[in-house]
């Protein structure tokens, strides 16, 4: 087991000293030392059974009780300590120099003195502290007077001296308080002594009235005791009195034996009428006396008290009698023998300080200490389940170290204990005391077992010693496989037998130290040697040799001198083995199982699963007591498996438990158990543990603190009553309980059930709070169960009922209103309902209407695309044909017919895009196409294009650019042009004379186009309708036109996030200013441009209407291109096949297989580093067409009609295009 841990890390050395330590046990069937590393006896042949190493029994150590510590990081209030109560609830209080401190298992709260706040602690020093029968809490100081603290009204009050009032307290001076069965409170002053009178408004000053002689007060009094007969004890400057329940007064005799100051009484503490204590004791400076029935002052140990200042002293359940003085504390366990315990602020679980200031037993039997440094000790009842030997600084008879990591039985009783830092020391758990063997061997010990002539066997790292008397031999390994060596056995014979790791086992002889390795059965598997198994123990039980290891458990056979696999038991890795009566405990990897052993075979009858316990990755070491419970040791914690109630109980802090990572074990003859750890050495009796660990009685359970969030801020709410109210703005309802156990404070835990809230217990953890985020209104009943760390459930003595107010929308009255809100409503709904009826048939009117609406305007819109396909066909012709008369000879006259004909075609064309384009508008289908363009270059062209209608009307079109204007902006060219000319048109159509003006402008916003004429102007009235469709000025153009140009001017601006002005005087003119945000381009790097010269080209027309394609032939020829015509894909395709072409011009509506077709074809088959330009030439008015085509693999876009210069126009941009392409493929 120790191995494998050790195999696990990364430093194989250092590991086996701090996981395989030589730990012995036991057999207790046999009394065989069967430990991780004892002795066993016999030759190698035979190896016969051992006889007892150990003690028979172990002596009864010195307590070594480890105290829980709370100081200024626990919430102790700095300053000494003086004086602790347990109220009626059962929770903690404490008195301190600089206030008063609760604590409740979970954390301290102090009471302090604020100067500003009068519901504050009246004064800090409390050097007394008393809790009475209606648990108040009454405090008292050097000066501070009497005060006292009802935890019901959460309020102070304080008593004082004055001297203009007789009945005021004695004297401020106020050393303790009591209060007597009949309800009296009785106050220990610097003047005397004090009864407060029933109505709380005073004092009566007693007189001491003793033996027929009376004084006006006892003076100095300084200690109180009430008893439950009713009897009073008084301690006082002048000796020590008991006051009967009648009123009797007697003076109590000391012992002469006393040589004491019997005027410096501290505290009387016990009582005669306590059947736990059956005696009085008084602190004294000079010792500790004692009362019994005979009711003389006895002195306790004078011979060791005379000298010191005893402040308190307390009586256990168990009858050990602990005395606090200033110089520590001394336990007196009814032994013969007092033992002194002083202060060890550094050593974990050590006292705090000598400085002690009380002492006392909580209702569970644990013991509180008080302290002058900021600190408070506690002790749980069940401190003495272990003892622990440890290195305390300073103290030559502790151990050499702190860490020990092997240990030993030796013959004379004693205990040989090693360390890491390879000291090793010889200890007497009867008396603690400790011989220092070696101080440093300059290694690290592993393991140890003395043999029977009082030797010390020593495996420390890589290497075997005996001491021998006094004198440390080492045992040469030679070239044997005994080179790591990690485990030792002694036989009676002296004879050792080390396993080593990767080296198996060997026998040394006690004289010649010779090594003789102990063979491995023949049959195993190959993969199974010396070399391989790794060692985990090595123990003797019932006469035989066990080896325990990473290839399973083994066993010596004497017969053929070989260790063998133990038949019935897997081969496969074994950390551990413990044996009992029946057999033995196996441990695995994440199992623990039980094998009967019989007839040399082994049967599994029981296995345990714990890989989800805490321990399953850090086990050490595993024991079985004579009660056959199995005892696991991690690093962390120490574990006991029941094997009826088949549980794990874990054992820590509160059985006196400090230290819990463990490095191994051994057991004793009479069953203790021996532990090393980080530490130091750990003793414990199993038997004594299981019975202190069995559970105890069910703690109260209090209701600490009940806080709403009201208005923003926190409330604390009364806890009187049981009962508590919310308002209905009231939020995150919090309840706090507390179980009065402090054996396990993180142990306590604690359900909760909220009636008609919860649907069943909700568990919470050890701090025992429950928020309620937002409560819906109504009565609730809360109950709240808390149990210790091994205890049944309690319940609060009566539940918490909630009271949540409903808010002002959910009261009866509100209610009443919405029922007169109903009926009145119901009368307007009634009222309405026929208006409502009628608004819903004129809503459905409406919708019919809009729907007949919707469907007119998609008709609308295919009639307009359908009759522009229709439309642009013939119109082909018509233009095309005008503009191949123009070539030919013609009269003055019939050229003038001709221009007149273009010009009514370009018309009728412009007509039919202004429909069009609004039609897309309304459907919201027309796109944008914003691009990079040089706005100088569109301006020309648009002034290009009016020229002419200028010159032929005798006006001047000026163009007026400024000279910032930007050389590229970002935008659609296309429609910018659109509506540039759409308002040039009108401007030149309605100027008889004068001039048109275009202007650009850059602004911040982006471009300013402008465009002014010299024309009549446009009234106002008519300015608001302009912009409408179908609307013209009066004038004498009126009808030269659609009406809808500057509509849709209107609508494409604002489609590019612009807007359109107008200014105009009657006379004057007018002038459209057209405001778009265009964007300048990031710049790039341009390659200069390669003039081409004008080529003539084959190209392929691919038209299925004569006329279009005689227009389109025409006007490509008279560029000197060679055009052959076909009118349909399949003969395309023919014509493609047989001859080669510059370009293809396609129609995309042709019979049969449509030109989306046809292109998709010509690209099929098309090889690598060929590409025919295509160019679609369609009569189609979608915007989708375009897309169609350009996926379909056509290069550019032409629509019908169109002329020659746009060819020319396409052809030299895809051929150019085309030709960039193939040039830059490899």
């Amino acid at each position: 087991m120790a191995a494998s841990r050790w195999r696990q890390g990364v430093f194989a050395l250092v590991l086996l000293v701090t996981c395989a330590g030589g730990m012995a046990q036991v057999d207790p069937s046999t009394k065989a030392p069967i430990a991780r590393m004892p002795g066993m006896t016999g030759p190698v042949s035979t190896l016969p059974a051992l006889d007892p190493v150990s003690t028979s029994t172990t002596p009864a150590p010195l307590a070594t009780p480890q105290f829980r510590r709370y100081g200024v990081d626990e919430g102790v209030l700095r300053g000494s300590v003086y004086a602790v109560a347990q109220d009626r609830h059962g929770l903690m209080w404490f008195g301190s120099a600089a206030g008063l401190m609760r604590y409740d298992g979970v954390s301290f709260q102090a009471f302090r003195n604020a100067p500003d706040d009068l519901r504050s602690l009246p004064a800090n020093q409390s050097y007394a502290l008393y809790v009475d029968r209606d648990n108040k809490i009454w405090a008292g100081g050097i000066s501070t007077g009497l005060i006292v603290y009802d935890q019901l009204t959460e309020r102070f009050q304080q008593w004082t001296h004055d001297d203009a009032k007789p009945s005021s307290l004695a004297d401020n001076e106020v050393w303790g308080m009591t209060q007597t069965t009949d309800g009296q409170l009785w106050v220990a002053t610097g003047e005397g002594l004090d009864r407060m009178r029933k109505d709380g408004q005073g004092f009566d000053h007693v007189p001491l009235d003793i033996d027929g002689t009376q004084a006006a007060s006892f003076g100095e009094t300084r200690a109180l005791l009430s008893e439950s007969d009713g009897r009073l004890w008084i301690g006082t400057a002048k000796g020590l009195y008991l006051r009967s329940a009648g009123g009797r007064l007697r003076r109590i005799a000391i012992d002469p034996a006393f040589h004491g100051n019997p005027g410096k009484i501290w505290r009387i503490e016990g009582g005669l009428a306590d059947p736990q204590q059956r005696e009085v004791r008084v602190a004294i400076d000079g010792g500790l006396l004692i009362i019994h029935d005979d009711l003389v002052a006895h002195p306790f140990a004078p011979q060791v008290l005379s000298s010191l200042r005893v402040v308190s002293s307390t009586r256990d359940a168990q009858s050990r009698l602990w005395i606090a003085t200033v110089s520590g504390m001394l336990l007196d366990e009814g032994n013969g023998r007092l033992q002194p315990i002083t202060g060890q602020p550094l050593l974990p679980g050590g006292l705090p300080s000598n400085k002690i200031w009380q002492t006392m037993l909580d209702r569970e039997g644990g013991l509180w200490i008080t302290f002058d440094q900021s600190s408070v000790a506690y002790l749980p009842p069940a401190w003495n389940g272990f003892t622990r030997f440890t290195h305390i600084p300073d103290d030559p008879n502790s151990l050499s170290g702190i860490a020990a990591s092997a240990m030993a039985f030796a013959r004379d009783g004693l205990l040989w204990v090693g360390g890491n830092d390879g000291w090793i020391d010889k200890l007497d758990v009867g008396t603690s005391t400790v011989t220092h063997v070696i101080r440093d061997m300059h290694t690290q010990i592993i393991a140890m077992a003395e043999d029977p002539r009082g030797r010390l066997w020593i495996v420390s790292s890589g290497a075997l010693h005996v001491l021998d008397h006094g004198k440390l031999i080492a045992v040469p390994a030679g070239d044997s496989p005994m080179q790591r060596p990690v485990l030792i056995v002694v036989a009676d014979d002296g004879t050792a037998y080390v396993a080593s790791w990767g080296g198996g086992v060997v026998a040394v002889n006690p004289d010649t130290l010779a090594i003789t390795p102990l063979r491995l059965e023949a049959g195993a598997s190959p993969s199974v040697t010396d070399d391989t198994l790794l060692p985990e123990q090595i123990s003797f039980h019932a006469g035989t040799l066990w080896y325990v290891s990473n290839g399973g458990l083994l066993c010596w056979d004497a017969s053929a001198k070989e260790f063998v696999f133990v038949p019935g038991v897997p081969q496969t890795t074994v950390r551990g083995a413990a044996f009992d009566a029946t057999g033995f405990w196996l441990l695995e990897s994440s199992t623990i199982a039980h094998y009967r052993y019989a007839s040399g075979r082994a049967v599994r009858d029981d296995i345990i699963d714990f890989k989800h316990e805490p321990f399953v990755s850090d086990l050490v070491d595993m024991q079985v007591d004579r009660l056959g419970h199995l005892w696991l040791l991690a690093n962390p914690g120490l574990f006991r498996f029941d094997a009826v109630s088949r549980r794990f109980q874990s054992f820590g802090p509160s059985q006196g438990l400090s230290n819990a990572d463990f490095s191994g074990a051994m057991v004793a003859e009479d069953g203790t158990i021996f532990a090393t750890n980080s530490a130091g050495v750990l003793m414990f009796q199993p038997e004594h543990l299981t019975a202190m660990n069995n559970a105890a009685a069910s703690p109260p359970l209090i209701l600490t603190r009940v806080s709403v969030r009201r208005e923003g801020d926190v409330y604390e709410l009364p806890l009187a009553g049981g009962a508590i109210s919310l308002g209905w703005r009231d939020r995150d309802l919090r309840v706090d309980v507390r179980a009065a156990s402090f054996i396990s404070p993180k142990g306590n835990h604690y359900r909760f059930k909220l009636g008609g809230f919860d649907n069943g217990w909700v568990n919470v953890d050890s701090r025992g709070e429950r928020d309620f985020a937002g409560l819906p209104a109504g009565n609730y009943t809360l109950q709240v169960q808390g149990a210790g760390e091994n205890s049944a459930w309690s319940s609060l003595p009566t539940p918490l009922r909630i009271s949540v107010q409903a808010p002002p929308w959910n009261r009866w009255w509100a209610w009443a209103s919405y029922v007169l809100m109903i009926l009145f409503t119901a009368g307007l709904v009634l009222r309405g309902w026929r208006r409502r009826l009628a608004q819903r048939h004129r809503m459905q009117m409406i919708e019919q209407q809009r729907q007949l609406a919707e469907a007119a305007s998609a008709a609308k819109t295919q009639f307009l695309a359908t009759l522009s396909h229709e439309i642009r066909t013939p119109m082909t012709g018509v233009m095309g044909m005008a503009e191949l008369m123009l070539t030919t000879p013609l009269t003055p006259l019939q050229h003038d017919y001709t221009k007149a004909m273009q010009r009514s075609g370009g018309m009728l064309l412009k007509l039919l895009n202004d429909a069009l384009d609004l039609a897309r508008i309304e459907a919201g289908r027309l796109e944008l196409e914003p691009a990079p363009f040089d706005p100088r270059q569109l301006l020309d062209d648009v002034s290009q294009l009016e020229q002419g209608l200028a010159h032929m009307k005798g006006i001047r079109f000026v163009l007026d650019v400024a000279p910032d204007l930007p050389k590229c902006v970002i935008g659609d060219a296309v429609r910018i042009k659109q509506v540039l000319l759409n308002l040039a048109n009108n401007a030149l159509k309605f100027t008889e004379r004068g001039s048109v003006t275009l202007r650009a402008q850059r602004t911040a916003q982006g471009l300013v186009f402008s465009i002014s004429d010299t024309g009549p102007g446009i009234p106002e009235a008519s300015r608001a309708r302009l912009f409408q469709r179908f609307e013209q000025e009066d004038g004498p153009h009126r009808g030269a036109g659609s009406g809808l140009g500057l509509a849709i001017c209107r609508e494409l601006v604002e489609m590019m996030s612009g807007s359109i002005e107008l200014e105009s005087r009657v006379g004057h003119g007018s002038s459209f200013h057209v405001r778009l945000p265009l964007s300048e381009p990031a710049p790039v790097q341009h390659s200069p441009a390669v003039a081409t010269a004008h080529r003539r080209y084959r190209l392929l027309l691919v038209e299925d209407d004569t006329i279009i394609a005689a227009v389109i032939s025409g006007l490509l020829e008279q560029q000197g291109h060679t055009v052959r015509h076909v009118a349909n894909g399949l003969a395309a395709l023919a014509e493609l096949g047989h001859a080669s072409f510059d370009a293809v011009l396609l129609d995309l509506d042709l019979p049969g297989v449509d030109g989306f077709q046809i292109a998709r074809l010509i690209r099929q088959r098309e090889h690598d580093g060929q590409r025919l330009p295509i160019v679609a030439v369609t009569a189609r008015s979608g915007s989708e067409d375009e897309m169609r085509a350009q996926a379909a693999g056509m290069d550019d876009f032409l629509r019908k009609p169109l002329s020659g210069e746009q060819l020319a126009q396409v052809l030299a941009r895809v051929i150019a295009r085309t030709q960039e392409v193939t040039d830059d493929e490899p």
